[in-house]
């Protein structure tokens, strides 16, 4: 018998980094006293989904549209969280943040905490509705147990917006180091997979289409190492990739059988290792990128763009370039690329102690359940994070 039950409330359940954190940060809870439950505004994702039913982690859903709020998905949250009866209310990314704050609002004024996923280099580059919420939440925010970021560059931002800082806690992403490993057939797998050619160099990357994900950028990288000779072949896994910009640069810049965007995948554990290199081309709004770290954890040797916390997260400024520059990332690739086979594997190894030293699920987790013994102690947490 759990003796805490914890309502986590999140926008959805598609696949994204911070929906797939929730989802094994809830199985990790499955250890502890606590009990996990989710609440998710949109209609249910059917991935992430599934990974919270086979771990017997309920799950409801207000079923808003967009998440945009109506009368009835306002009363179908005063009737999940009293059912629920939740003991802590969890919020994940700025919708879900807002829903938890109103969830123990209208039942038994339940510590919140908020989580908080994104940075913001420029809240102008935001959604009017999103900037609306990032304003709201602002206001709101003295009112929370901690506002948990996963990135101390997104703190530093959010604060700078408005956000107390006094309920600042510093909790970056956990990884599965046991289901993210190096595997040793994880390139001919990927390989047959998507019909790559063995003798090339891969260059990966796991995101949605979105802007801020920079695709072109990738695809302009990799065009930019093949017309220098290097025999190179990217590949972009999830969803809105099949016609989205990335292939339109590609066919642009004489690439097209060089680049792979084979859609979302439920096996990124076992092809992540077949990788030669991880490549984050993001141009803003990354905290601390799941995938950079899951390639890590891999054994696979990740390059980023400078934005959130990734040069942290990496810990190898060699393999950080500034945003919104192809031709600085290429440079960053061929000096990895003319490294000898045995020093990329060891950059990559490398990247694998990192995680596993500062970056584990169970550190992840230890970390939250601290925080919610604070807040059931009705304590808050000073400013120092972490």
């Amino acid at each position: 018998m759990k003796n805490f039950q914890v309502l986590n409330c999140i926008t959805g359940l598609n696949i994204g980094g911070a929906e797939l954190m929730l989802a094994r940060f809830a199985r990790s809870l499955l250890s502890t006293e606590y009990e996990a439950k989710v609440l998710s505004l949109m209609p249910r994702g059917s991935v992430v989904g599934a990974m919270l039913d086979n771990d017997g982690v309920p799950v409801e859903t207000l079923r808003m549209n967009e998440g945009r709020p109506s009368f009835q998905a306002f009363a179908r949250l005063r009737a999940t969280v009293r059912k629920t009866g939740c003991d802590i209310v969890h919020g994940w990314m700025y919708h879900g943040n807002v829903a938890a704050s109103l969830a123990a609002y209208l039942d038994r004024k339940q510590p919140v905490i908020w989580s908080i996923h994104h940075s913001i280099d420029d809240i102008t580059a935001e959604k009017r509705l999103t900037r609306m919420i990032i304003r709201l939440l602002a206001r709101m925010s003295a009112s929370t147990s901690a506002i948990s970021y996963c990135s101390s560059v997104s703190a530093q931002q959010h604060e700078e917006l408005g956000f107390d800082p006094s309920k600042r806690v510093i909790i970056p992403n956990g990884i599965d180091c046991d289901e993210f490993q190096p595997r040793a057939d994880a390139r001919s797998r990927l390989c047959s997979t998507f019909g790559i050619p063995t003798d090339r160099l891969i260059i990966g990357n796991i995101a949605r289409a979105h802007p801020m994900k920079n695709h072109e950028g990738f695809a302009r990288t990799v065009a930019r190492l093949y017309h220098d000779g290097y025999n190179v072949h990217g590949l972009i896994i999830g969803a809105g990739h099949e016609e989205g910009p990335a292939r339109r640069v590609a066919r642009e810049l004489g690439i097209d059988d060089r680049l792979a965007t084979p859609g979302p995948r439920s096996d990124i554990a076992d092809l992540l290792p077949g990788l030669d290199v991880f490549l984050l081309s993001s141009a803003w709004g990354e905290a601390f990128p799941l995938s950079v770290a899951e390639a890590m954890a891999s054994g696979v040797p990740a390059v980023a763009t400078d934005v959130g916390d990734c040069a942290w997260l990496v810990g190898d400024h060699t393999m950080i370039s500034k945003p919104k520059d192809p031709e600085a990332q290429a440079a960053v690739l061929r000096n990895h690329f003319d490294l000898m086979p045995a020093e990329r594997r060891e950059r990559g190894m490398a990247g694998r102690t990192r995680i596993l030293q500062n970056f584990s699920i169970r550190k992840y987790t230890d970390s939250h359940i601290q925080l919610y013994e604070a807040a059931l102690a009705g304590r808050h947490r000073d400013g120092s994070g972490g």
